[in-house]
């Protein structure tokens, strides 16, 4: 059993691991980057719920869908979703049970360290490697997502050559890519990428987020 401990933000607050992998700033990156005003969302790799409560703080208005395979999460996010009285998030087992062409966007924080280029950490154990293969799920975003359908996740700058080839493998056109630091004097942590289903490369290249000076989430 996971022994969970409660944070609590000016506005929310939500369990997660006491001990392990806990999460970071780029769930509120990630939720402060999409405006969709209505229409349907989809969170894969949703841990703890973060994503969709921020989302839902933001816009009641949307249908949020929260799927997570780690059966331990499960009672985490009802727990959290209870807590927050989220009304308007569903939560799902296999991303296999959303109806194809139905999405208008998908959001993700995935595990982005590959194995056998970094080393094994300690503290974290698997949870910030790979544990699944990112270019098989963009398959499966193909067919949730609807045509012009938007694809938003967090990457390493590192891999972002691979990402791209990917993307645009799949008919992903990419949006945009926003590199966010940690702070002034180090490079940067990750990017967030934008990427349009059928749609074109025409890439904007957003304004550096510093975590240190910048981050106005309006959720914390």
């Amino acid at each position: 059993m996971i022994e969970l401990e409660l944070c609590v933000f000016k506005s929310f607050k939500i369990y997660q691991a006491k001990y392990g992998y806990r999460f970071s700033q780029e769930p509120f990156v990630l939720a402060d980057s999409i405006d969709l005003v209505n229409g349907n969302i989809v969170d894969f790799g949703t841990g703890t719920g973060i994503i969709p409560i921020l989302l839902s703080l933001r816009n009641a208005n949307l249908n949020i869908y929260a799927v997570e395979n780690n059966t331990e999460m499960l009672s985490v996010i009802k727990k959290n979703l209870q807590i927050n009285n989220i009304k308007n998030v569903k939560i799902e087992t296999d991303i296999n049970n959303i109806k194809n062409n139905s999405m208008d966007c998908i959001v993700s924080n995935p595990p982005y360290f590959n194995k056998t280029n970094y080393r094994k950490s300690k503290k974290y154990f698997n949870e910030k490697f790979e544990s699944y293969d990112f270019k098989e799920n963009i398959k499966m975003f193909k067919k949730i997502l609807k045509n012009k359908g938007l694809l938003c996740f967090s990457y390493h700058p590192t891999r972002l050559a691979e990402a791209i080839l990917n993307l645009n493998k799949h008919n992903f056109g990419i949006k945009s890519i926003q590199p966010v630091y940690g702070n002034i004097h180090k490079s940067a942590s990750f990017v967030i990428i934008k990427a349009k289903l059928n749609g074109k490369n025409y890439i904007n290249m957003e304004k550096a987020i510093y975590l240190d000076k910048d981050l106005t989430v309006s959720a914390i």
